[in-house]
């Protein structure tokens, strides 16, 4: 797939360009384009990614239209991660077993669906040195991106996952998916609320020492910015390492109380970018290293900050990956910006 066709226009596209896209509703704002075309450009790979804003009622007339132009393959967004599986050849195994398809591959038959929510956000884990191996995790929300989360601490080999949600059976629900196919992992749940499974109980009764929490829910997002799914302070005091799948705004209320507790931080904008990343491996057969990944986080925050504009005017504050010094004690004080 090299480009190596000199006739071609001042973009760099022509007859031999290969199409991959973006399907969902809404995609206005994706950095999902920025993110493929700087890939492909990386790696002199003749492809062209665009975002299409698929109609409720139109996916299966949008897959079709791709299978008609031979398209190389398209990230599927909300909230078309479910109902595009009917409308394929085939599902990978950690995709069925998430129950959700964000990528698709074409192959002879057809498009095969895979899920790369779930190793984009176990290497944006080791990217930024938190390690749930042998760990106990505390996870807050049991929605869609959820699923991919516990299926990757587990995979990582995390010891005790404690689940929880405003409502318990939710939680349970999801627990119960993952429990027989991970037996060496202990799978909990608990509630948010004062009830008689809160958190507080549940955390002691299960480990004394400390916690690395996910955070998975919408809670700490724009225009409620100031909001956490936790207020309590002794949760905090809990934890050595704390991750946000929220990265915009770049420090979310629940990062930085767990920052000014000691915990190593890190918000959402590496899981973007690696599932983003993984997708384009699977396309085009190729790993992407580490050095590529810095240098388009570095772009993609550009592309953050552009977007937030165009949303809702001025950004109220500058864009940055947080993520403490893994070398250096966990103090709130520790904390780099890569700005």
């Amino acid at each position: 797939m090299q480009n190596t066709d000199s006739k071609k226009d001042s973009s760099g596209i022509n007859t031999a360009t290969r199409l991959a896209g973006l399907l969902g509703h809404p995609v206005g704002h994706s950095v999902s384009p920025y993110l493929q075309n700087f890939l492909a450009e990386k790696y002199g790979i003749n492809m062209v990614y665009l975002g299409f804003d698929i109609e409720e009622g139109k996916l299966e007339d949008a897959v079709k239209g791709g299978l008609a132009m031979n398209a190389i393959g398209f990230n599927v967004t909300v909230p078309y991660k479910k109902d595009v599986m009917e409308y394929l050849a085939g599902v990978d195994a950690i995709a069925e077993k998430i129950g959700a398809v964000n990528t698709l591959k074409l192959e002879p038959d057809g498009y095969h669906g895979y899920n790369t929510d779930m190793p984009g956000f176990g290497r944006a884990l080791d990217y930024a040195g938190i390690d749930v191996k042998d760990r106990c995790v505390v996870m807050i929300g049991a929605g869609g991106a959820a699923n991919a989360v516990l299926c990757s601490l587990l995979e990582k080999g995390a010891k005790n996952v404690l689940l929880l949600n405003r409502t318990v059976e939710k939680a349970e629900a999801l627990a119960e998916r993952f429990r027989s196919d991970y037996p060496d992992s202990r799978i909990y749940t608990g509630s948010l609320d004062g009830t008689e499974k809160s958190y507080p109980g549940a955390m002691d009764d299960i480990s004394k020492d400390k916690w690395i929490a996910i955070q998975c829910t919408s809670v700490g997002m724009s225009p409620k910015t100031d909001e956490t799914p936790i207020n309590d302070d002794s949760f905090y005091d809990r934890l050595d390492a704390a991750f946000d799948i929220i990265f915009n705004p770049e420090e979310t209320m629940f990062l930085k109380k767990a920052r000014e507790h000691g915990a190593k931080v890190s918000n959402g904008l590496g899981m973007l970018m690696f599932q983003g990343i993984r997708s384009f491996e699977i396309w085009n057969s190729l790993d992407v290293s580490d050095d590529i990944a810095d240098e388009l986080l570095s772009g993609m925050r550009e592309e953050v900050k552009k977007n937030t504009v165009k949303k809702g005017g001025k950004p109220k504050r500058k864009f940055s990956f947080i993520v403490n010094d893994p070398k250096k004690k966990h103090s709130g004080k520790n904390t780099q910006k890569y700005t």
